[in-house]
């Protein structure tokens, strides 16, 4: 399901589109039933039809033609390209049984920062340096408020103020000689003579 069960519209970049309509020629999108997370029963009607499992298009799908488990993505792809990066360090193995089969997996050291959340992070940073208003932005996040935006994804970046300082140096490079009337200020003016 969306973050927080809501759909929202969010505007491509015309390369993403085309890497995205790319994606779909080479893998094309697959019908999935959701199920509803929740498996306790209904209490109410309202709750018996939010519950219903819905079908919805994917863009990503495992190599099986299903969803993803984020949780076996996580560990078999995310962590092991952050690791192939530099992002983080494997750290030891960890076996697993399923169904009467053993498998070991890596284990990586991983902060809250390395999880797959930081996209959202790094997209919202993105935008925001790059001058894109807050209130977009919170509207494509499918934030309530354009301050909890601001309370998240709006801190200092690397990089950060080149607009502020080339607005700075457009303004010293302007012709040194004021704008302003002689008479602007009700005092006749003198000139100071060496």
């Amino acid at each position: 399901m969306p973050k927080g069960g809501k759909t929202r519209d969010v505007p491509l970049s015309p390369n993403l589109a085309k890497r995205v309509q790319d994606h779909l020629r080479r893998f094309p999108s697959i019908s999935c039933t959701l199920p509803w997370r929740n498996p306790e029963p209904p209490t109410t009607e309202l709750e018996g039809r939010q519950r219903r499992p819905i079908s919805v298009r994917l863009v990503l799908s495992s190599p099986h033609a299903n969803r993803i488990n984020y949780s076996m993505w996580s560990k078999r792809s995310w962590r092991p390209t952050l690791a192939a990066a530099g992002v983080v360090k494997k750290v030891g193995e960890k076996a697993e049984t399923h169904g009467g089969r053993s498998r070991r997996y890596p284990v990586y050291e991983l902060s809250r920062e390395d999880m797959f959340h930081v996209l959202r992070h790094t997209y919202a940073s993105t935008q925001l340096e790059a001058g894109e208003s807050i209130v977009s932005v919170s509207e494509w996040l499918g934030h309530a408020s354009p301050q909890t935006t601001l309370t998240h994804y709006a801190h200092f970046m690397p990089g950060a103020g080149k607009r502020g300082l080339a607005a700075m140096d457009e303004w010293f490079d302007q012709d040194p000689q004021p704008n302003v009337p002689e008479d602007s200020l009700g005092a006749p003016q003198t000139q100071n003579r060496a």
